[in-house]
C-alpha cells in the first residue's frame, strides 16, 4: 500500500476508535464466529431475535414465545409488501430507521427498514467478506454498477472512501478505455467490484483490441448480482492478473456468502449475521445436505424488521465442511427460480448450462435465452454479421433440453438493462406460477 493508501486506512480506524471502536468490535465478531462457529452462542442470539419480533411486531405476536424457529411462517416478498407495518418492530420509529428500497428482479419495487445496528453490521460483514478477497480499506475501489445521480454522494465522500463509481448504463468502448487508461497511470492499489455482465463486457472489449495484460496493481475482484461464468472469470484473471471470486448477497439483507480465493468451488456462508436454510422446492420441509432447494434466510441483526426465515427467491444446496461440521458452504448457487429453466419433459435443469456452453462462442456479444413453453425456447442474440453456427448452438441446448425442443433464434441490436442495471441471461416466462 502507498502512502495515501496507509493514510486513509489509519484515518478509517482512528475515527472508528473515537466513536468506540463498533466497526472494529463486529468485525473481530465476525472473524471469530465464522473461523470458530459456537452452536450454541448462535442459538442463544437466534432465540434473542425470536423472542424479540414476538413481542414487538404485530405480524409475529400471535406466536408463543417458546417457539423454535423451524415452526416461524416462511415469508417472501409479496408477504412483507402485503403487511410491511406488522413487519417494524414497537421499540423503533420508522421515520428514524433507513429505508432500503430494491427495484425486484420481476421489477416490482420492495422496501425494507433497517436500524443503525444492523447498518453497521452490514459494514463490517463487508470489510471481512473484501478482506478475504484482498482488499485492504486504502486500497482504491473500481465500483461497476447502475448509478443514480440523486443517490450518489459527493466527490468529496468517494475521495474519501478512494472510490471509483463507474455506470454500467454508459459501459461503451470508450468509457472502458478510459477506466483502463486511468488504472494504468495511478500508482493505487485497486480493487474492483461489480456485475458480472459489466466485467464481462470488459473482457470482451479487451479481446477485440487483443489488449495485453492491464499494467495495474489490481488485488481483489469481486462479482456480484449475477452468476460468474467461465470465459469472466478466466478472462478477468488473465487481464487484471488477480483471483477473481463471486458474492451471493441481496439489499434488503446484505452479504450472505461468497467463494473464497483458496480454490474452493463453494460459497462460505455468512453464519455469523445470518442463519440459512435450504427449504425443498415445492414445501417447507429442510432440503437434505447437498439437495437444491429454496434459500431461506433469518437475518439475525435487523432488529427494527425482523426478517425470519425469509424466502430470497433464490434457489441453491447447502453442505458442511468436512473439517468444521459447524462452517456451511452453498456447493452451487442457481439464482433466482424464476430464472430456473425445465426441460422438455418438466425436469429442472440448471441455468448454468447457458453460462458455461455460451463462453465459446466469442463472435456473440450478448444473448438471452427465454423459456416461452414447456418445449418452446428462444434466443435473442446480439452477434457478428459472420455468425454461422446457429446450428451448432439449437443442437447443444437440444442436448440438454430435449431432442423435441423447439428452437428461435431472433437477432436484436441490444440486450436491455434491467432497472437494476443487471442484464439477465436466461428467463423462463413458462413456469412463472411455480
Amino acid at each position: 500500500m502507498n502512502v495515501s493508501e496507509k493514510t486513509r486506512a489509519f484515518l478509517f480506524w482512528t475515527v472508528d476508535l473515537l466513536k468506540g471502536s463498533p466497526v472494529r468490535k463486529n468485525l473481530n465478531e465476525i472473524i471469530e464466529s465464522i473461523q470458530n462457529p459456537n452452536p450454541e452462542q448462535i442459538g442463544i442470539k437466534r432465540m434473542e431475535l425470536l423472542s424479540h419480533a414476538v413481542e414487538t411486531c404485530p405480524f409475529y405476536q400471535s406466536l408463543a414465545k417458546d417457539l423454535e424457529l423451524g415452526k416461524f411462517p416462511v415469508v417472501n416478498k409479496s408477504i412483507i409488501r402485503n403487511s410491511l407495518n406488522n413487519f417494524i418492530s414497537s421499540k423503533y420509529t420508522q421515520q428514524k430507521l433507513i429505508p432500503v428500497l430494491t427495484s425486484g428482479s420481476t421489477g416490482t419495487p420492495f422496501k425494507t427498514f433497517q436500524d443503525k445496528e444492523k447498518k453497521l453490521r452490514n459494514y463490517a460483514d463487508t470489510l471481512y467478506f473484501a478482506g478475504l478477497a484482498g482488499y485492504e480499506i486504502g486500497h482504491r475501489l473500481m465500483y461497476l454498477k447502475i448509478w443514480v445521480e440523486e443517490k450518489m454522494k459527493s466527490k468529496q465522500a468517494y475521495w474519501l472512501q478512494n472510490m471509483c463509481p463507474v455506470d454500467v448504463v454508459h459501459l461503451d468502448d470508450r468509457t472502458i478505455d478510459h477506466m483502463i487508461s486511468q488504472m494504468e497511470k495511478d500508482r493505487s492499489t485497486f480493487g474492483i467490484l461489480g456485475y458480472v455482465s459489466a466485467l464481462e463486457t470488459i473482457c470482451q472489449h479487451l479481446d477485440r483490441k487483443n489488449h495485453p495484460n492491464v499494467r495495474a496493481n489490481v488485488r481483489s475482484i469481486i462479482t456480484m448480482s449475477e452468476a460468474l461464468n467461465i470465459y469472466t472469470k478466466t478472462s478477468m484473471e488473465k487481464y487484471f492478473s488477480a483471483p477473481v471470486v463471486s458474492r451471493y448477497s441481496n439489499l434488503e439483507n446484505g452479504i450472505i456468502a461468497q467463494q473464497e480465493i483458496n480454490g474452493k468451488p463453494g460459497f462460505l456462508i455468512n453464519t455469523a449475521s445470518y442463519f440459512v436454510e435450504i427449504l425443498k422446492m415445492n414445501s417447507d420441509e429442510a432440503a437434505a445436505e447437498g439437495e437444491t432447494g429454496r434459500i431461506v434466510v433469518t437475518d439475525l441483526y435487523n432488529y427494527a424488521m425482523p426478517m425470519i426465515r425469509y424466502d430470497t427467491g433464490d434457489v441453491g444446496a447447502m453442505v458442511s465442511d468436512p473439517e468444521n461440521p459447524e462452517k456451511k458452504y452453498f456447493s452451487k448457487i442457481e439464482g433466482r427460480k424464476l430464472d430456473l429453466l425445465y426441460d422438455t419433459k418438466g425436469q429442472i435443469v440448471s441455468s448454468y448450462v447457458a453460462y458455461k456452453n455460451m463462453w465459446q462462442y466469442t463472435d456473440i456479444k450478448q444473448y438471452q435465452l427465454i423459456q416461452e413453453g414447456k418445449k418452446n425456447y428462444t434466443f435473442k442474440i446480439n452477434a457478428d454479421p459472420a455468425f454461422n453456427r446457429e446450428k451448432q448452438l439449437i443442437k447443444e441446448f437440444r442436448s440438454f433440453l430435449g431432442d423435441d425442443a423447439d428452437f428461435k433464434i431472433q437477432y436484436v441490436d441490444e440486450i436491455p438493462l434491467l432497472s437494476s442495471g443487471k442484464r439477465k441471461k436466461v428467463v423462463n416466462l413458462c413456469y412463472t406460477n411455480d
